[in-house]
């Protein structure tokens, strides 16, 4: 919810979720209601306290004729092409477990490229994607230290204190 609708959204605790989405709904169908009836577009949005594109956008979807209009859609993306392929993630982490099986000793981003450059066919990642993969695949952010002057030849996964 934006600031805008958490305004008039009163009365409702932050974890119902459910009471604010139909409450949300109700004031679209409103406001959309009210502007088929005739009202003017600059009252409606003055007396409900929200921008004319709220309304338009509302009124928009009213048009399209969905039986959900009233609904909110995500915002996230269908696809991410530029995600890494899971494929080369899976060779990433096979590859660290192989240079370094007992975990001793972390594998840099820059060991794993070299190595992935002289053997791999495949597309070659940056080191920096490299080490976010080997972060995440640890569950651990490195310090703030480590990322000095934008050279990632030092970067590997920190290990696992106890």
């Amino acid at each position: 919810m934006t600031s805008r609708t958490n305004r008039h959204a009163e009365g409702l605790k932050q974890g119902d979720t459910g009471t604010a989405a139909s409450e949300l709904e109700h004031r679209r169908q409103l406001a959309v209601a009210r502007y088929l009836d005739g009202d003017p577009i600059e009252v409606i949005c003055q007396e409900m306290g929200c921008a004319k594109s709220w309304l338009y956008k509302w009124k928009q979807r009213y048009r399209a004729a969905e039986s959900t209009w009233s609904q909110e859609r995500s915002r996230r993306p269908k696809t991410t092409p530029s995600k890494t392929p899971e494929a080369i993630e899976a060779i990433l982490i096979a590859l660290r477990q192989t240079l370094a099986p007992d975990g001793s000793a972390p594998v840099s981003a820059r060991v794993i490229q070299d190595h992935l450059r002289h053997h791999a066919t495949t597309s070659l990642p940056s080191l920096r994607t490299i080490y976010r993969i080997l972060n995440r695949q640890t569950k651990e952010v490195a310090s703030p230290s480590t990322a000095r002057h934008n050279s990632h030849d030092h970067l590997a996964p920190r290990p696992k204190s106890s």
